[in-house]
């Protein structure tokens, strides 16, 4: 026999994790009923559903009241504390005969509502929309009491109005439950039946193995890896653009390590730098070595730009001889001086005693001194021969 106990609230399974992870409180959801079916042996026949639950969620437990009628098996049913509003539906998936309850437990049946929600603006249609839904859930309510239990309609629809606890005296007239159970330390022989059902067959208990398998869905390990996730906080970071970083962590400033969107060089409006490579912080540089950085690129482009004209000095550099030249050709006035100081004449041909003239032996041109020197020598000449 597997033995199903619901002894927490009816929730679906996103509100039962968030839940668990916060708060430590579990709640029964159609996943981990659906999970208890899967893990009950093909040759077990039987579910005991062990209730003290005060109700829930009303979608999902319609969910799992068909899922355990869909099962085929030989369902029973105990209420063990309380039964109330939507754990009163899975109380009926137990056939008359097998729905029992101990002498203190107590029963609720209560017309379907809804919670407000704080802020929630809503139109006079939408609340009349939302009545005649409630209305509609009502008789279905209705409709599986009388079928499960035989009791009169306007009687049941009463005491839902009502919305108070029963004890089993009354539940039993009302044909929810069939046997009232005394404590088993009361009397040995009392409610054989019920003993004999407890020793057909093992128990099949919800095991931790169950909590790995939920884990699993969600895509955890482990409990640590779970709430260790339900922790980070995703942090909307203005930068100094106006853009937004998102960074994940649970609390303080972001460090390097965190995981963070979009990627890029992000400024902060205090002047730092956060670096996000691959969706983590690679890098924080703080202002100070912001404006280091920027001094230094400053620098850097200033020695660029130096090493670009001492090599285009040193293209049009002279020599030190070509400078001492140069320097002469300026002083004598460039190089119209020096076309005044240069001259292109040609004397003309004058022969001297001796074959000896302007003109050598081979017919070469002489200069204006050559030609001075010619004329002295003359002169002397003439003057000894007299």
């Amino acid at each position: 026999m597997a033995i199903l106990k619901i002894h927490s609230d009816i929730v679906d399974e996103e509100t039962r994790v968030v839940r668990l992870m916060w708060t430590g409180i579990d709640g029964t959801s159609f996943s981990t009923v659906d999970a208890f079916i899967d893990s009950i042996p093909e040759n077990d026949n039987e579910i005991e559903i062990r209730l003290n639950c005060e109700g829930g969620n009303i979608s999902e437990g319609w969910s799992i009241y068909d899922k355990l009628r869909a099962t085929g098996k030989e369902i029973s049913a105990i209420i063990e504390g309380k039964c109330a509003s939507m754990a009163s539906i899975l109380l009926l998936a137990a056939s008359k005969e097998k729905r029992f309850g101990y002498t203190n437990s107590k029963l609720c049946i209560h017309k379907p509502l809804v919670l407000a929600n704080k802020g929630c603006a809503m139109r006079s249609n939408d609340l009349r929309q939302m009545a005649d839904d409630l209305d509609r859930e009502n008789e279905k309510f209705l409709d599986l009491y009388v079928e499960r239990t035989g009791a009169d309609r306007e009687q049941l629809q009463s005491l839902m109005e009502k919305d108070k606890y029963v004890d089993m005296d009354q539940a039993k007239e009302l044909g929810f439950v069939s046997t009232i159970l005394l404590p088993l330390s009361a009397s040995k022989n009392d409610h054989s039946n019920i003993n004999n059902m407890a020793k057909t067959g093992e128990n099949v208990e919800v095991s931790q193995s169950l909590f790995a398998k939920m884990l699993a869905k969600l895509g955890y390990a482990k409990i640590e890896d779970a709430e260790a996730a339900f922790k980070k906080v995703a942090l909307d970071l203005s930068t100094a653009d106006g853009s937004t970083l998102t960074v994940e962590r649970e609390e303080g400033d972001p460090q390097v390590g965190d995981t963070a969107s979009p990627d890029g060089e992000h400024l902060m409006p205090d002047g730092s730098t956060i670096v996000v490579e691959g969706g983590v912080i690679s890098e924080i540089r703080d202002p100070e070595e912001e404006n280091n950085n920027d001094e230094l690129d400053a620098a850097n482009a200033r020695i660029a730009e130096l090493e670009t004209e001492l090599t285009s000095l040193r293209t049009q550099a002279k020599s030190q001889d070509e400078l001492v030249i140069l320097n002469k050709v300026k002083t004598m006035g460039g190089l119209e001086g020096l076309k005044k100081i240069a001259s292109s004449y040609v004397p003309d041909a004058r022969g001297f005693q001796g074959n000896q003239g302007v003109q050598g032996g081979n017919g070469d041109p002489v200069s204006l001194i050559d030609k001075k020197l010619a004329e002295k020598r003359d002169a002397r000449k003439k003057k000894f021969n007299k």
